[in-house]
């Protein structure tokens, strides 16, 4: 049996990565109406945290249930998160196709980044509560920009036409998720 590649390591963990962060997302989702937005205090009424949740409810005013729907917060971490979705499922593609394409010796690959990424996005996924949650994304997103970044200049040794166009790809990627 053949010993998998370190990119096929890394494109492994990527994959890893890019699952917890899609199900952290669906997750978010099923949860955030309900659920208090992050840092935000309860809208209920001072002291009704002792009253049972019928009598709670009635004494609370119409604006609360309003205060139920996203917050501009939670819509601007959805997006986040969505756009590190889009640029780990661009990078995996691009491994897979146009960069395994033409691995070499010269190409490096270094798999600490991608166990890092990996690792953030279980550690986020697992969390209790959301206060480091955008620290976390911002986490990511260093992790991801690190694996671009290691990726083009990989690529930039050599001036083939598969790699001029795997570069131009990636280069893409980068300006259409990370420089928003």
């Amino acid at each position: 049996m053949q010993k998998p590649s370190s990119l096929q390591t890394c494109v492994a963990h990527q994959q890893s990565a890019l699952a917890m962060l899609r199900q952290y997302l669906v997750d978010q989702r099923h949860l955030g109406v309900d659920q208090a937005a992050c840092g935000q205090a309860s809208s209920a009424p001072p002291g009704s945290a002792n009253l049972p949740a019928s009598i709670s409810q009635q004494s609370t005013p119409s604006s609360a249930t309003s205060s139920r729907r996203r917050t501009i917060l939670q819509v601007a971490r959805e997006n986040r998160l969505n756009r590190l979705i889009g640029l780990t499922s661009g990078l995996i593609n691009l491994e897979q196709s146009s960069v395994h394409q033409i691995q070499d010796a010269h190409f490096q690959v270094e798999s600490k980044l991608s166990v890092d990424l990996r690792n953030t996005c279980g550690r986020m996924a697992t969390r209790e509560d959301c206060l480091r949650l955008d620290g976390d994304l911002k986490a990511v997103e260093e992790c991801l920009r690190s694996l671009t970044n290691q990726l083009l200049l990989s690529l930039s040794g050599d001036n083939t036409g598969s790699q001029l166009e795997a570069t131009d790809l990636l280069k893409r990627l980068i300006q259409k998720y990370l420089n928003i």
